[in-house]
C-alpha cells in the first residue's frame, strides 16, 4: 500500500533531487517546495541565454514534472540577494530559508499533507504546522547545530589559527540558531550517516531518526583501470578548504613528510583563508577549480587518494564519487565514511582532529603503493553498492516506515 503523498521542501538541487524523486516514483510525491524549478522546455532551450540556460538545466529533473513544483518567489529573491553578500551568515540567505519553510508549511496545511523538511527550512514549516496533526519529518543534512557549536568552540581553543574559518560556519551565527528548534518539533528525522545521527541524540533529540546514506553516479565517477604513474604521492581535496574538513590537520601532515614526498591538490571554487594555511609554505599545493564531474572524475582518478579529514560532516558525497573512481579515502570517524569504509581495507578511516594520524597513513601510504591500488580496487567494489537507486529505495522505505 502506498504511503500518502508528502511535500518535500529543499533549495536547489539538493542531493540531485533524488528525495523528491524517490517520492514521485512511488506516487507518493504531493509537492516539491523550492526557490526556483523549471520545466522541460526552459531546460533545454538557450533562447534566454547561456547563463540562464545553465541556471534553469540544473534546477530541472526529467522524471520531475514541473506540475509537482511550488515554487517561492519572496526566497529566490533574497537567495539571489545572498550570492552578491558572499557571507555564510547573510542574513538574506536566513530570510530565504525562512520564507521557504513557511511556503512548505503553507501548502502541507493546505492540501493536508505530511511534511518533509530540510533542516535549514523545517523550523519554519513546523511551527506552522503545530497541532495539525500532520507528519513532521526533518531531513537533517548536517549535524545538528548546537552540537557543531560547542564543537567548534572547543576547536578555536584547540586551533586558534583556524578561528576565522570556524567562526565563517553557518552555525556559528545566531541568524541560523532557529534551525536547531527542528528537531524538538519532528515526529521523526532522516539523516545520511549515523554520525548525523549521533549528534542529533548529543544535543537531547528524542524523535526516531533513520540512515539513508547518500548515493553516487557510477556513469560519471567510473573506475580507473591501473595506479597513478606519478612519482610523488598526489593527495586530493575536494571543496573549501576549512578547519571544518580539518584543513591544518592536514597540511601539517604533509609538511611532516620528507621534502618532495606528497603533493596536495585542492579542487575549489572557494577562496583561500590565508591565516588557516599560515606555517605551511612547503607543503606543495596545486589549486583546480571550475571543473564539471566528468573533469573532476577524471582528475580524481590520478590522485593516489582523495582526503577529508573532518572534525564533522553530514556525510561527504566527496567520498563516493572517489571510491567510485577506484580512489581510496582517507577520512574521519566525523563522517558518513564511517558508515561502510574498513580500515586499510577499502580506505583509510581514523579519528578526527590529528595531524599525527594523518601522517601516520600518508607515510604507511607512501611505502605500500600497490596495498593502496588495490584498496582502491575494493573502494570501487563498495561504492557500487551505493547508488542513486539504492539511496531512493531506502529513502522512501523510511518515509513509509514513518508513516506507517
Amino acid at each position: 500500500m502506498t504511503p500518502r503523498p508528502a511535500v518535500i521542501c529543499f533549495a536547489g538541487p539538493r542531493d540531485r533531487y533524488q528525495s523528491a524523486l524517490a517520492l514521485q516514483e512511488n506516487h507518493a510525491l504531493e509537492a516539491l517546495v523550492t526557490e526556483a524549478y523549471f520545466g522541460k522546455f526552459w531546460a533545454e532551450t538557450g533562447l534566454a541565454g547561456q547563463n540562464f540556460h545553465r541556471f534553469a538545466k540544473a534546477r530541472h529533473h526529467p522524471d520531475i514534472p514541473a506540475t509537482k513544483a511550488v515554487r517561492s518567489p519572496g526566497a529566490f529573491v533574497r537567495t539571489l540577494r545572498a550570492r552578491f553578500d558572499r557571507r555564510k551568515d547573510s542574513p538574506h540567505l536566513a530570510i530565504a530559508d525562512r520564507l521557504l519553510g513557511e511556503k512548505a508549511g503553507q501548502v502541507a496545511l493546505r492540501r493536508r499533507a505530511p511534511l518533509i523538511g530540510y533542516s535549514y527550512y523545517a523550523a519554519a514549516a513546523f511551527r506552522m504546522m503545530a497541532g495539525s496533526g500532520l507528519p513532521r519529518i526533518l531531513f537533517q543534512v548536517h549535524p545538528n547545530g548546537k552540537y557543531l557549536r560547542e564543537l567548534f568552540r572547543q576547536e578555536i581553543e584547540k586551533v586558534p589559527e583556524a578561528r576565522a574559518s570556524l567562526m565563517e560556519e553557518a552555525e556559528m551565527s545566531p541568524l541560523f540558531a532557529a534551525n536547531d528548534e527542528a528537531c524538538a518539533m519532528a515526529d521523526a528525522v532522516i539523516c545520511a550517516s549515523t554520525f548525523t545521527r549521533s549528534s542529533l541524540a548529543a544535543a537531547g533529540s528524542v524523535a526516531p531518526a533513520h540512515v539513508v546514506g547518500y548515493g553516487v553516479d557510477l556513469d560519471v565517477f567510473t573506475a580507473r583501470s591501473a595506479a597513478p604513474s606519478a612519482k610523488p604521492l598526489t593527495v586530493g581535496f575536494v571543496g573549501a578548504l576549512s578547519q571544518r574538513k580539518g584543513a591544518r590537520y592536514l597540511l601539517g601532515a604533509l609538511a611532516a613528510l620528507p621534502k618532495g614526498a606528497a603533493r596536495l591538490i585542492l579542487y575549489t571554487r572557494a577562496a583561500i583563508d590565508r591565516d588557516l594555511i599560515r606555517g605551511f609554505a612547503s607543503v606543495d599545493v596545486e589549486l583546480r577549480s571550475g571543473l564539471s564531474d566528468t573533469a573532476l572524475a577524471a582528475d580524481i582518478r590520478r590522485c593516489d587518494l582523495v582526503a577529508l579529514p573532518s572534525i564533522a560532516e553530514g556525510f561527504g558525497l566527496v567520498i563516493l564519487e572517489a571510491m567510485a573512481c577506484g580512489v581510496p579515502v582517507l577520512c574521519t570517524t566525523s563522517t558518513g565514511g564511517a558508515d561502510f569504509i574498513r580500515h586499510r581495507r577499502n580506505g583509510l578511516l581514523i579519528e578526527p582532529g590529528s595531524v599525527a594520524a594523518i601522517e601516520q597513513e600518508l607515510a604507511w601510504a607512501l611505502t605500500h603503493r600497490d596495498e593502496l591500488f588495490q584498496l582502491g580496487q575494493a573502494a570501487r567494489a563498495e561504492a557500487e553498492k551505493h547508488t542513486w537507486a539504492e539511496y531512493r529505495r531506502k529513502f522512501f522505505a523510511a518515509y513509509a516506515n514513518v508513516i506507517g
